[in-house]
């Protein structure tokens, strides 16, 4: 993980800044809307494995550099995704992941300006405090754009964070949905304008300082148990179907194309 002075120009990067007892995990992509390269999610699963074992951390915020959070995942790296099998591979990478970030003990903190779908999404329901800016906007619309699906956990996690009857919508529909939606339904804790995001920032480092780090790690741990108890369920027959299927190959063809997938359900 490479952990530069100042936010730099290199392409595809998943970057951790480190401020003291504040580290940043900084999603970039230039040009995709830091959609998510496999190098990305790797990164951030290894800066994440890296902060767990750094007790000087108290506080890691997650943000993408720019005007995006993160625009799913990077449509081409799923062209190699060609079986059932590489769909169940994929989903455990993703899976791996999450589950680096659910298992910081310290406060993880989602700053989100712009779109935060897919990947992104699964990253946010995976903090425990989401900041937007009016500018944000959420989804998992990959029922409208891949033909593919979200996972049981990150499902779970959604429907905690947004209420059931919503977070169902946006996964049947493919809808997206602004900032004041997802803070009247939960996600969000706060909209502000970006450049609050600092100040924001500030005053949780000075709130959770004050906290007892095993209180907190606690409190921390018991969530990760209620959210695996929910989310414990079988999966890889799906992900088989799914990402074996002609539809989810048009979804990627088509996405990549700039046309209108054609499903034909099988």
């Amino acid at each position: 993980m490479t952990t530069p002075s100042s936010a730099p120009e290199s392409p595809g990067r998943t970057w951790l800044l480190r401020d003291g007892p504040v580290t940043r995990l900084v999603l970039d992509n230039p040009g995709v809307r830091n959609a998510l390269t496999a190098a990305m999610y790797e990164e951030l699963h290894d800066g994440c494995r890296d902060l767990a074992a750094d007790a000087s951390v108290r506080l890691v915020v997650v943000q993408g550099k720019g005007d995006a959070f993160a625009a799913g995942t990077d449509i081409r790296d799923l062209l190699a995704v060609r079986t059932g099998a590489d769909g169940v591979a994929y989903e455990g990478m993703i899976t791996r992941v999450l589950d680096a970030v659910r298992a910081l003990d310290v406060p993880v903190i989602g700053l989100v300006d712009g779109p935060a779908v897919g990947g992104g999404l699964a990253i946010l329901a995976c903090c425990d405090l989401v900041y937007a800016t009016p500018q944000a906007r959420f989804g998992a619309p990959v029922a409208r754009t891949l033909g593919n699906c979200v996972s049981p956990g990150t499902t779970a996690r959604l429907q905690s964070a947004l209420g059931r009857a919503l977070a169902t919508e946006m996964l049947l529909t493919g809808r997206l949905i602004d900032a004041a939606e997802a803070h009247a339904a939960g996600l969000v804790r706060t909209v502000v304008p970006a450049d609050k995001f600092d100040d924001l920032v500030e005053d949780l480092l000075a709130q959770v300082s004050r906290c007892a780090p095993l209180s907190v790690a606690a409190a921390k741990e018991f969530g990760r148990r209620l959210d695996e108890r929910v989310a414990s369920v079988e999966h890889d027959d799906v992900y088989t179907q799914v990402y074996g299927s002609a539809d989810f190959r048009e979804g990627v063809a088509a996405f990549l194309a700039h046309r209108p997938p054609i499903w034909t359900g099988h």
